[in-house]
């Protein structure tokens, strides 16, 4: 009853339906009740009169209409479901979840940060670090990120203990541990030396911590007495970071292995004093051995495959003596090498003068030059090489060039003349006079006009040419350097000299040569008079 009477839009129908029942059967006021009962007026029957409606009657119409509510309301129930389910209607928010640097997108219509994550079957432990919180309301685009608890191990000198933290910073990590550090104690994380000044900042997250406190000594040693303060475990590692070597000849009290305590004193009493040179530390020590090979035992330093001592292991022990151990190591060295492909030329009968085609693309070859190498003391002293192994064969290119020789008519020529080769060319002119007042060519013809000069290497001696605008001439001279080889001097005698400097299309006339240069050098203009044909 409670259920069909709630004011909501899903069970108005209820609402509607009592109030039908309310206005069927009116309630008299109490004091009417009291004085006389009510009695329902029976309903009017279609032939007019009344008919009394017995009680069994109206609980019937109770429980008729206490079912139609009940379906409603599951109905509505049903609906919103199906709709949750589908999709339908929700207003979807995309959002990121990270964890641990895992990136997860999802969409969900819930509406905070936790409804979302529960949604999604992701539970989180109790250490995890959300951000934003669980009750943060959920914004379409928002990055949610979390940061799980992992193990991290805490040595201190009470010992070591582990537990798990969602914490990345180790002065985070060490506060919430209730250790308290300072510049004095000396710190590793994940087995790193660290200042104190930088565990603030530290950016990698600390999974393992070791802390160690300061102790204040009194060392007395060669007659003097020092204080250090140190954050050792022992007397022997507290020396060494001091920087004070030791050899097994000397008596150190307390013993080396002895933990440090507070205000301790070390009293060392020493033996002869030499001086070990080894892997580029020197060491000063005392021993009382004989020989430099006895010394070498007393102090510990063994000599390892090929390493030797100067002085010689025999040689006698006197005081202040430097030993030098000198370590040597040999390895196998390999390097890499490019072996260079060859281009080849090949002659196509086929092809066209002056024409070229790439048959096959040349690709380096690899090779490894092995080489024994020595060292002493870390330098390099020789390197012998000892073979090489080709890794890959370089593949030539091959590159085919033209031969046939095809005739063709000169353009804007009158009469039949026919080339077989054009050459674009920096045309200049020369005359008698500007070679001294001498007219004779290399091959011993007159200079004037249809005399030619070029580079015999391009163009044959007595190749007939034509040269637009200045017409036939026969190549019958040359001259000096040029910064390239594609130029021509155009011959005039001293009366009909013109000067010319321009490129220009040299044609060299049928027939072609004995000889024919097939490969001429790649063309390229004059550093002096840039250009080229048009």
């Amino acid at each position: 009853m409670r259920t069909c009477l709630r004011p909501t839009p899903v069970n108005r129908h209820c609402l509607g339906q009592i109030n039908l029942m309310r206005t069927t059967a009116p309630v008299p006021d109490d004091t009417q009740q009291a004085a006389h009962p009510p009695r329902a007026a029976p309903p009017y029957t279609p032939s007019g009169r009344r008919r009394r409606i017995r009680p069994a009657g109206w609980i019937l119409i109770l429980i008729i209409i206490l079912i139609s509510c009940s379906l409603v309301v599951t109905s509505s129930l049903f609906v919103r479901a199906m709709l949750a389910f589908t999709g339908i209607g929700a207003a979807g928010k995309q959002v990121q979840v990270q964890i641990d640097g895992t990136l997860r997108r999802l969409e969900t219509s819930v509406e905070t940060v936790g409804d979302a994550l529960r949604e999604q079957g992701i539970d989180l432990p109790a250490d995890a670090v959300l951000s934003p919180a669980s009750g943060a309301p959920l914004l379409d685009g928002m990055l949610i990120s979390v940061r799980l608890p992992r193990e991290v191990t805490l040595a201190e000198a009470g010992g070591t203990r582990k537990f798990a933290t969602a914490l990345e910073s180790p002065l985070a990590i060490l506060e919430s541990a209730g250790i308290a550090v300072g510049s004095a104690d000396k710190i590793w994380i994940n087995g790193a030396p660290a200042n104190f000044e930088a565990l603030a900042d530290w950016p990698i997250p600390a999974r393992h911590l070791r802390v160690r406190r300061p102790a204040q000594l009194t060392i007395i040693h060669d007659g003097k007495s020092s204080s250090l303060l140190t954050n050792a475990d022992s007397v022997g590692e507290a020396l060494l970071a001091a920087g004070i070597t030791l050899n097994p000849s000397d008596n150190v009290s307390p013993p080396l292995e002895s933990p440090l305590r507070p205000a301790m004193t070390v009293l060392i009493e020493r033996a002869i004093p030499v001086e070990l040179l080894v892997d580029g530390v020197v060491i000063k020590a005392r021993t009382s051995a004989a020989t430099v090979a006895d010394a070498l035992t007393d102090l510990n330093a063994p000599l390892f495959g090929l390493d030797y001592v100067l002085p010689a292991a025999d040689a006698a022990i006197s005081a202040g003596m430097t030993i030098e151990i000198v370590r040597v190591s040999e390895e196998l060295l390999t390097e890499t090498e490019t072996i260079p492909y060859e281009r080849r030329l090949q002659a196509d009968a086929q092809m066209e003068l002056d024409q070229k085609a790439l048959i096959q693309s040349g690709q380096n070859g690899r090779r490894e030059l092995r080489y024994r190498v020595r060292y002493e003391n870390g330098a390099e002293v020789s390197r012998v090489h000892s073979e090489t192994v080709e890794l890959e064969a370089p593949v030539a290119e091959v590159l085919a060039y033209g031969t046939r020789i095809v005739a063709r008519a000169v353009p804007n020529t009158q009469g039949e003349l026919q080339y077989w080769r054009v050459l674009c060319m920096l045309a200049t002119s020369y005359k008698p006079e500007s070679q001294g007042g001498s007219a004779a060519t290399a091959i011993g013809e007159t200079l004037r006009k249809g005399i030619v000069a070029s580079d015999p290497d391009l163009i044959r001696y007595r190749t007939r040419v034509f040269v637009p605008g200045y017409g036939a001439g026969l190549m019958a001279d040359t001259a000096g350097y040029r910064s390239s080889p594609y130029w021509i001097d155009l011959g005039y005698s001293d009366q009909d000299w013109i000067t010319w400097r321009s490129y220009v299309k040299v044609y060299l006339l049928m027939p072609p040569p004995a000889q024919i240069n097939y490969l001429l050098p790649s063309w390229t203009p004059n550093r002096s008079y840039p250009g080229h044909c048009n």
